[in-house]
């Protein structure tokens, strides 16, 4: 007994800091008694390649029918190896004996139940790690096994090689390559019995253009197989471009196998067991088809029954239908058969697919589908918009969305101009104040030291006098009501004078307002509704309107007097509009006016107390369009430049001369930002 706690202590000095090789267990508060409700686990490890011997010194364990009170479990795994109760004396019959296991982790569990009246002493138990004859228990190789002090190793016989797996011994038999058209393949050894735990390689390269075929014959097959046939023993694998044949078993041949590839491999398997001779197979050659039915929906140029090798042709797709390459449209591609039986290149003809109608400002499209024949509708959203082109467009077979005239530009949705609910005349020196929906095209422009007016012109700009604007300063713009103090503010994003507008040294003293015309871009769209829309711009070609004496309306937030009194009071909250007759250019070069420039570009109005005064600068002069039977409209043909006293015969800029400049710099403009992000747009009417 001294010898082996002398071999315990020097095993456990050297194995310090890894899985003990010896271990003591005792029960709780031994040698004394154990305590009721007791319940404690021992986790006991030893080295890889070691078991676990277990051996007792005391065991005073609570007796009781299957140990049901008070136990000690030998656990491994999940499962009960072994329960210990009961009084045992040291060496008595009926003390548990030394007894080894065969692994390297046990569990031992002890538990007491709610009494121990007869006071029970537990137990005492060692463990020791001892060698496992691995190759006594498991027999982990196929052929010869050598043990040693905590593991063992395998080794083969002189004509067989040790696997990957360090356990198997098998023959070497991968390699073979087969180039000539025909030939025949054998088993390593055939028709000797083939040996065991081997996989074989055998790869089978034809000229291209050519698939390899298999045939077998009856008398050259024999490979171990049970008797379900389930090929779970040796197995015969054939592999040809991505598809696999078997695996093959027994002594009935595989059918004909027709691969469709020049390259075929043939995996042969075998396990540690049987004595068959093993197989023959005999490959040759066949040229290879490339299929008809590839190009679904096309039209093959030339059509032929069959295609071989190296045959070219050409694929189009039919109406509706249509091939798409890195996102290029193609109309038609060639292709060419290949030696595997497979066309290069090959593409698809899908659905001609024109994507989702783009979406208009201020409108609306709907549709169902978007692939050819499909039909797509536009609308504007509101009727404060008028659609400009066709509004039905289909997608076509080149993947366009057309309208009936075989174009794709999208209509527009633009604002109906010039609407108004006015029914009478007034003034404005004097004049009366404007109603909700008379003028919603009117813009109060607020700057840092005086204000002016301008007309809405579409739902992203205003056109005002260019005198209104001081330079470098960005001006705010009142909207959507007739009291400006209720009115929504808008900021202004661009503002763009006329080139020609002369430069002055002193504003104050300006006697010349050729070209008074600008125009200011809102930072944000308008959301056109019934209390702000855009007054129309003057017909082109129309020279008739206005006419000398025709009268039209002037409206704005500028100075004002009340009736019968000649003094000028502060601007009104209130919109203010009167009527005001157009007079000829040359009446209004009167002795005072003598100083200032006039030219062409100038329409002369007022008089009489009906005019236009300060504040009311860059406002419009307007007249109703008489051509429109829709609906009353409103056109602006000047806009408040200059005069020489509030009262009499005001000067404005003529709008109809502007036009072509209006429309293309308002264009130039949207074009260069079109690829911008534009915000949302904005909503002024509070009462919808």
């Amino acid at each position: 007994m001294k010898l082996r706690w002398l071999f315990l202590a020097l095993l456990g000095y050297a194995s310090a800091g890894s899985p003990s090789m010896f271990g003591e267990v005792t029960s709780p508060n031994y040698p004394q008694v154990y305590p009721s409700s007791a319940l404690e686990t021992w986790n006991i490890q030893v080295p890889d390649g070691y078991g676990i011997r277990l051996y007792f010194i005391h065991l005073d364990i609570e007796p009781s029918e299957n140990c049901e009170y008070d136990s000690l479990q030998v656990i491994i795994g999940n499962e009960v190896q072994q329960v210990f109760c009961g009084r045992h004396s040291f060496g008595s019959s009926g003390f548990p004996k030394e007894k080894f296991y065969p692994t390297t982790r046990m569990k031992l569990s002890f538990r007491s139940d709610f009494s121990n009246q007869e006071r029970h002493t537990g137990f005492a138990a060692y463990y020791v790690a001892e060698d496992v004859d691995e190759c006594d228990t498991a027999n982990p190789c196929s052929h010869f096994c050598n043990n040693y002090i905590g593991g063992f190793f395998c080794s083969c016989p002189p004509e067989y090689e040790l696997q990957e797996d360090q356990n198997t011994c098998g023959v070497n038999c991968s390699g073979g390559l087969y180039t000539d058209l025909r030939g025949q393949i054998s088993s390593p050894g055939y028709p000797s019995p083939y040996p065991e735990n081997s996989r074989c390689g055998y790869k089978v390269v034809l000229e291209w253009g050519y698939q390899v075929i298999l045939t077998f014959k009856a008398q050259d097959f024999d490979i171990e197989a049970p008797e379900d046939g389930k090929c779970i023993y040796d197995s015969l694998i054939i592999k040809a471009k991505g598809k696999k044949f078997g695996p093959y078993c027994g002594k009935t041949p595989p059918p004909r196998i027709e691969t469709g590839s020049n390259e075929v491999d043939i995996d042969f398997i075998t396990d540690s067991g049987g004595d068959n001779k093993g197989w023959n197979i005999y490959y040759s050659e066949y040229a290879i088809p490339c299929p008809t039915d590839v190009f679904k929906n096309s039209i093959l140029n030339p059509r032929k029954d069959k295609y071989f090798f190296k045959d070219v042709i050409t694929v189009k797709c039919k109406e509706g239908y249509e091939t798409v390459l890195n996102q290029k449209r193609l109309p038609s591609f060639r292709t060419k058969c290949q030696g595997d039986g497979t066309w290069s290149p090959i593409h698809k003809c899908e659905p001609v697919n024109c994507g989702d109608p783009d979406e208009i400002d201020n409108g609306e499209v709907d549709f169902t589908d978007s692939t050819y024949g499909s039909k797509a509708v536009y609308k504007c959203r509101t009727e404060y918009y008028t659609l400009i082109g066709d509004d039905t467009f289909h997608c076509s077979g080149e993947g366009l969305w057309i309208n009936s005239n075989n174009k794709s530009e999208l209509p527009k949705c633009i604002g109906v101009c010039g609407k108004t609910s006015l029914s009478q005349k007034g003034r404005i020196f004097g004049g009366e104040k404007a109603k909700k929906g008379y003028f919603p095209w009117l813009v109060r422009i607020v700057m840092t030291s005086n204000f002016g007016g301008g007309s809405l012109i579409s739902d992203g700009w205003v056109v005002t006098a260019a005198h209104v604007l001081p330079e470098g300063e960005m001006p705010t713009l009142q909207v959507g009501d007739v009291d400006y103090r209720h009115a929504k503010t808008i900021q202004a994003k661009k503002v763009i004078i006329h080139p020609d507008w002369p430069n002055a040294d002193d504003e104050d003293e300006r006697k010349n307002y050729n070209n008074d015309i600008a125009l200011i871009q809102l930072a944000k769209r308008i959301e056109l509704d019934e209390c702000i829309s855009p007054i129309c711009l003057p017909e082109k070609g129309d020279t008739s309107r206005p006419a000398v004496r025709e009268v039209g309306y002037i409206a704005g937030w500028g100075k004002a007097k009340p009736n019968k009194t000649k003094v000028l009071v502060n601007e009104p909250k209130i919109l203010q509009y009167t009527g005001v007759p157009l007079h000829d250019l040359e009446k209004c070069k009167t002795d005072k006016a003598k100083a200032y420039t006039f030219t062409s570009n100038m329409l002369c109005a007022g008089g009489d107390g009906h005019d236009s005064c300060q504040g009311d600068s860059g406002g419009p002069l307007m007249y109703e369009d008489r051509k429109n039977n829709d609906y009353k409209r409103f056109y602006i043909a000047g806009i408040v430049s200059w005069g020489i006293k509030c009262g009499e015969m005001g000067m404005y800029t003529k709008v109809r001369n502007y036009v072509d400049w209006i429309e293309k710099t308002i264009e130039e403009v949207e074009n260069e930002e079109k690829k911008e992000e534009q915000p949302e747009p904005v909503k002024v009417c509070k009462n919808v």
